[in-house]
């Protein structure tokens, strides 16, 4: 017996919908403002942030349409539902992420080797200034929904490390128009290239943990810890309590929803009552788990079919 149960309400698709439009629409202020600046004064780690941001956006549409199509749920055409778009775009978005910060880092190790490039102005100085309040605020405003939402956290994780990339800058250049003035001038000149090199080797890790997160989700491997852990615990008190020793346990997640399957091996006594019972009491220990439960509780009195 297969049992969809789901603990994500319609609140918490609406939640996360609001939360990716938000994001959109900051990040296309940011994205046009950083640009902007970075291209009249002429600075790379500007003009960086502010195309990261903007791939961000493109990146957090293609979220919202996933939001919608999740929430949906399953149909003719999709019996199971489509959770599998949730990892999928969280692997997109970490992949040109990545693509990007090699990019940057190729244009900046070549601007070091030509002799560096001159430090921004204090235009530079009032971007940073904005490119770590505005992130910090929307990543502190999102963590309530990013608990329930892997597209809402993912996004989360960018404007946390948009806004250290801001603290980066600020600093820099704060430092930098201190010794403007002293015999260490000359080292400003690489302050701008080298902050691209040290954001984007800090940008490049939460990626590649979203890249590894991805693929064991798409193959569908072993859930995380905090999932499988009281979910064992669950299934063995169920299997102490109604006298079951021989028991497989199977789990996965894609996305929102959870997988759990379990096959018991009985006596032929066995009666359905009995199964029902067990599946009742599963359910009722599972059903607190922040995902949708797709549990399939099955018994058998034939070894070779619960191995």
């Amino acid at each position: 017996m297969t049992s969809p149960e789901s603990t994500v309400h319609g609140n918490d698709f609406a939640s996360e919908r609001r939360a990716l439009g938000m994001s959109m629409i900051c990040g296309l202020v940011l994205a046009a403002i950083g640009i902007a600046i970075g291209v009249f004064i002429g600075s790379q780690i500007i003009l960086f942030d502010g195309f990261y941001t903007f791939l961000g956006i493109g990146l957090s549409w293609m979220a919202y349409r996933v939001s919608h199509l999740v929430a949906s749920g399953p149909t003719s055409r999709y019996p199971f539902g489509r959770e599998a778009l949730t990892p999928l775009i969280i692997g997109v978005e970490a992949v040109a992420l990545l693509a990007t910060c090699a990019y940057a880092t190729f244009n900046a190790v070549l601007t070091i080797v030509d002799g560096g490039a001159k430090l921004p102005a204090s235009w530079g100085v009032g971007y940073a200034g904005a490119a770590l309040v505005v992130p910090i605020g929307l990543w502190w405003w999102m963590r309530r929904t990013a608990r329930t939402s892997e597209l809402v956290a993912a996004e989360a994780t960018q404007w946390l490390a948009g806004g250290a990339l801001g603290l980066a800058m600020l600093v820099a250049f704060l430092f930098a128009h201190l010794i403007i003035a002293t015999s260490w001038a000359r080292a400003t000149r690489y302050v701008d290239p080298s902050l691209v090199i040290a954001a984007c080797l800090a940008f490049a890790v939460p990626p590649l943990r979203m890249v590894r997160t991805t693929f064991v989700e798409l193959v569908e491997g072993s859930p995380p810890a905090e999932l499988a852990r009281p979910t064992r615990e669950a299934v063995n008190e169920v299997a102490e309590l109604f006298g079951l020793g021989d028991q497989h346990l199977r789990m996965s997640k894609v996305g929102r929803k959870f997988y759990v399957e379990v096959d018991f091996v009985v006596d032929d006594g066995w009666t359905v009552r009995q199964s029902d019972q067990v599946r009742h009491a599963i359910n009722e220990r599972l059903a607190g788990l922040p995902h949708d439960l797709w549990l399939t509780v099955e018994f058998t009195a034939d070894r070779t079919w619960g191995a």
